[in-house]
């Protein structure tokens, strides 16, 4: 593949050096060719992070203890109720904070 661009690269730059063709219509399909490799390579980097997802079965929170994330940014708060995984969630393109709070067992 990259053989056959190169060829036709070359055949185009000479057609265009010899004025039987517009320079245009030699670097319009690399420019084609390079934004097509760039989406390419933004779909793949989408794909392989994916690194956030849990691996295992849920795990219940302890009712005990209230557990937010926090995100310093924009200041929502989020509400833990099952663990997915240990690492905190992402709000803001930041890490949240996370707070935990422990229910007063006085009556």
């Amino acid at each position: 593949m990259k053989r056959l661009v190169m060829v036709l690269f070359l055949v185009g730059v000479v057609a265009a050096s010899r004025g039987l063709i517009p320079w245009q219509l030699v670097f319009a399909p690399l420019l084609g060719l390079l934004i097509w490799s760039i989406g390419i390579a933004s779909f793949g980097s989408l794909n392989r992070g994916a690194a956030h997802i849990p691996d295992g079965p849920p795990e219940a929170v302890d009712p005990d203890e209230r557990v937010t994330y926090t995100c310093t940014g924009c200041g929502a708060e989020v509400l833990l109720l099952v663990r997915g995984s240990a690492m905190p969630p992402r709000h803001c393109g930041e890490k949240m904070h996370e707070r935990r709070e422990v229910r007063s067992t006085r009556a």
